[in-house]
């Protein structure tokens, strides 16, 4: 049994792979152990988790492509100890680092090379901004299956115009993931590009590891083929071969992956000929058949540039007036949202899409909504620390208590710290942050004796100050914590009466993991001193790029939905309304090659040697983004509704190619 489930959005491909699974268990008695379950992320995993009720007494394997490599890795590592001398130091399993971890330690490569021998001298991109391109290319050549000592000769031989500056800068780049690869092997820790190549290069090639896949299981079942990377590919290739049955689903509608290592045209070269194809039978149940038909022409229109026809009047597609300002297009918005409450609408029933769909776009709307007790649900804002006040307060005061780090705090950061630990106004936060911060050592907390500061701050705001003053004093005094170890002593002994609330808590205890998941991997590099360098990521505010691949598990949140569209796709989300903010923005057409990254180049079906032109580039966009616009459309099941400024949020006059396409 091996067939490709294929159909376009909504028409029950996920439904029927459920239904499968739910066959193989109770019909054909196979054991849950021995059906694995691949998905494009967490979020997938969710919902499968949610939609399927079948009570196990087995394990249940469902899991992304990402996550089966690097159990795998930690089951078999033996297997790779043996086989991977560079591997220097190690324990019983492998340790995995985190997204933040990995950006610092290439980040702290970068610095040292940058003021060493001026490496990228010309290129105006921040350490930290070019760790996360070089980590990006470093997981997409993995995924792709493709040697990492390539991927900087791949990029430079694609280039358009080319020049002994770029040339170096390319170097610069491999020379870069080579010192971070040697580095972290030596000190037995490994990030998921290394993870994937490991289990390409040693795992896939050793017979023992491959009769272990056969003796485990019978069936694959594998949903979002079109979105699966190349190396994914290659072992659900494998793994027909060998197992009893493998069903996939396949839209030929998706593909928004490309821009992070999806490879659609590589499923279909490698795959379609060994399956059989079977159409879906239902018609799309997330919106009607004029919408679909409606979503095909401005899927042709933004491809070839040309006005697309009359729009059906079955078609509820409707274009609000655009404003001069994109201020008031989001007064505009949270008004019309208003109104479709007022009609009947419920919350769930309507979405907000954007390629702003961040912190001042949130507030903004949040500000209008809730005056009416209307909820907003920003599912694309990756909260950063800083966003909590308690997590704000704790990373100031990690500053303040580690002088010795010199990583001191602005004065703004003190004044929102005194602000929340004193409970205090604006005024006297300032007026005791300005004291604070005219100290020499910086931000050391003085005694306040002079009576008008006293009668103005008040006499028991003083005696909350001397408490945290003494606190700091005593902490400093004696040797320096661990840094998760502080933040819980800070929390317990001095935030907890501050009343926070669940949501605080949960922020509180990301804060502490994440801290702690640093120092246990970062630590094994000896030389690195892990509390400055833990409060240096977070003043840097080092985050990954937004990847379909990995998303946080989102709970059973309420309110109306803000994302932006590869958010929404990739949550697999639809609703009865879709309102898109920023029509005319040409965001919605943004680059897909940058100065050291390309994600068509570092993939499987691009042809060594070829030059990836302006023209190519330009295709890539149109297709990326009608393929966007297709699937929003596609999860519309009655209105789509835009609105537009003439200004974006930056003061740019907008000029995006959406509106031109209904001229």
């Amino acid at each position: 049994m091996k067939k490709i489930i294929c159909g376009g959005t909504g028409t029950g491909k996920t439904s029927f792979l459920m239904k499968e699974y739910e066959r193989l268990i109770r019909d054909e008695r196979v054991p849950s152990e021995r059906i694995l379950v691949l998905l494009m992320n967490r979020n997938q995993s969710l919902n499968w988790r949610r939609e399927n009720s079948l009570g196990v007494s087995g394990r249940i394997l469902r899991t992304s492509f990402f996550g089966f490599v690097q159990e795998e890795i930690s089951k078999f590592y033996p297997i790779l100890l043996k086989n991977v001398p560079e591997i220097k130091s190690f324990s019983v399993e492998p340790v995995f680092l985190t997204f933040e971890s990995s950006q610092f330690l290439l980040s702290m490569l970068i610095e040292q090379r940058r003021n060493g021998n001026l490496a990228f001298y010309d290129l105006v991109m921040t350490d930290s901004k070019l760790a996360i391109d070089i980590s990006s290319n470093f997981v997409k050549a993995a995924a792709a299956a493709l040697s990492y000592q390539d991927i900087g000769k791949r990029l430079y031989s694609a280039l358009e115009v080319k020049s002994e500056e770029k040339r170096a800068v390319f170097e610069e780049a491999d020379k870069i993931i080579e010192a971070y690869r040697k580095r972290c092997l030596e000190c037995g820790v490994m990030d998921f590009a290394m993870a994937v190549d490991f289990y390409r290069t040693v795992l896939l090639q050793d017979e023992t590891y491959r009769r272990s896949l056969k003796k485990r299981f019978d069936y694959l079942l594998v949903d979002n083929l079109e979105e699966a990377v190349p190396m994914q590919v290659d072992l659900i290739d494998l793994l027909s071969d060998v197992l009893k049955g493998c069903i996939l689903s396949y839209n030929p509608d998706g593909g928004y992956g490309g821009l992070f290592g999806g490879n659609k045209a590589y499923a279909e070269q490698v795959l379609f000929p060994k399956f059989v194809l079977e159409n879906a039978e239902n018609e799309s149940f997330t919106c009607e058949k004029a919408m679909v038909e409606f979503s095909d022409m401005l899927f042709d229109g933004i491809q070839s540039g040309k006005a697309i026809g009359k729009v059906s009047p079955e078609v509820q597609f409707i274009r609000m007036p655009e404003v001069t300002l994109r201020s008031d297009m989001l007064a505009n918005v949270a008004e019309y949202i208003k109104g479709l409450v007022t009609s009947g609408y419920r919350e769930k029933d309507i979405s907000l899409v954007s390629t702003y769909a961040d912190l001042v776009t949130e507030y903004v709307l949040e500000s209008h909504l809730l005056k009416s007790g209307i909820k907003l649900n920003n599912i694309s804002r990756k909260n950063r620390f800083i966003d909590n006040k308690f997590v704000y307060a704790l990373i100031t005061l990690g500053y303040l208590c580690h002088p010795q780090e010199d990583l001191v705090p602005t004065k703004d950061d003190v004044r929102a710290f005194i602000s929340m630990v004193l409970d205090v106004d604006p005024i006297r936060s300032s007026v005791l942050a300005d004291i604070v911060c005219a100290q020499n050592p910086f931000a050391e907390f003085p005694e306040v004796t002079k009576w008008d500061i006293v009668h103005r701050i008040g006499y028991k705001n003083v005696k909350k100050y001397n408490f945290i003053r003494n606190w700091i004093n005593e902490y400093r005094a004696g040797v320096p914590m661990e840094i998760d170890l502080f933040f819980q002593k800070v929390f317990t002994e001095i935030l907890l009466t501050y009343g926070a609330s669940e949501q605080d808590i949960i922020d509180i205890k990301r804060l502490i993991d994440s801290a702690y998941n640093f120092k246990k991997t970062v630590s094994k590099f000896h030389s690195v001193d892990v509390n400055r360098g833990f409060l240096k990521m977070i003043r840097n505010n080092v985050k990954s790029a937004e990847s379909i691949f990995e998303l946080e598990e989102r709970g059973e949140e309420t309110g109306i939905v803000l994302a932006t569209p590869m958010s929404y796709l990739s949550n697999s989300l639809s609703a009865k309304v879709i309102i898109l903010i920023g029509f005319s923005s040409d965001h919605w057409l943004p680059r897909c090659a940058r100065e050291i990254s390309n994600p068509f180049v570092l993939t499987k079906t691009w042809r060594d040697g070829e030059i990836y032109s302006e023209e190519i580039e330009e295709q890539n966009q149109r297709e990326n983004m009608a393929i966007l616009m297709r699937g929003l459309l596609q999860r519309t099941g009655e209105k789509f509704v835009t609105f537009e400024s003439r200004y974006s949020g930056d003061g740019f006059e907008n000029d995006g190619i959406l509106p031109k396409l209904f001229a």
